[in-house]
């Protein structure tokens, strides 16, 4: 339910900054000189989120290219340390993101860097997952036993769609959202288990997914 609360939130502020921004008057897009580095503000908030099975970072950077168009990409690390009481699952690996956003602005505020976007990314991960201590009841009169998952490296690809503001708060200090549809292209493969999740996907089990994220960036004039 949070989850929901959390698209339906961001949803809204993105129609109110498109409704604020398609009053303004109109303005050619700014070329933007240097590049926007930023921090994905949720992901130190996962051992909280999760009660410390789940830590994680992820950076962004895009820079202008041309007319509407930005050139993105994204890279991040996520572990998980699942200590329940019939297993210990641990996971830890590492994804990049390459892609392109479009700004959708039809009116500006002159010198405004202000952008409601919609873009496209291609992800990669690369990950390993092992198990232990995953007990097997007995029946009957048989005893429970214990096993293992290897540790294995495994990968995964995955497209995204999504939408996104980015708002310049202060000088070069922006703040920012995106809403992420993913489907996944190839699937790790393990004979052993499927793993819980994928980093920078979500869960290992799910043939698409949805993700929300929230930024701080700085602009860097070259």
């Amino acid at each position: 339910m949070q989850r929901i609360s959390g698209f339906i939130i961001s949803a809204l502020l993105l129609f109110s900054v498109w409704c604020n921004a398609q009053d303004t008057i109109r303005y050619p897009i700014n070329a933007m000189k240097g590049i926007r580095i930023g921090a994905d503000l949720s992901k130190p908030l996962l051992p909280l989120m999760f009660n410390g099975e789940r830590m994680g970072l992820e950076f962004t950077a895009d820079v202008h290219v041309k007319g509407n168009f930005f050139a993105v990409a994204e890279a991040g690390w996520l572990r998980a340390n699942l200590d329940k009481e019939d297993y210990h699952y641990l996971e830890s690996g590492f994804y990049g993101k390459l892609g392109v956003d479009n700004n959708l602005l039809k009116s500006r505020r002159p010198n405004s860097n202000d952008i409601v976007y919609a873009g496209a990314r291609y992800g990669i991960s690369i990950f390993s997952h092992q198990a232990d201590r995953i007990t097997i009841p007995g029946y009957f009169w048989s005893e429970a036993t214990n096993q293992i998952i290897p540790k294995n490296t495994l990968s995964a690809q995955w497209l995204e769609l999504l939408l996104g503001v980015k708002a310049e708060v202060l000088k070069n200090l922006y703040v920012g959202l995106t809403f992420r549809f993913k489907f996944r292209i190839v699937s790790p493969k393990d004979d052993y288990s499927t793993p819980y999740l994928i980093p920078g996907y979500g869960y290992g089990n799910e043939g698409y997914s949805l993700g929300l994220n929230y930024y701080i960036s700085y602009n860097i004039h070259f």
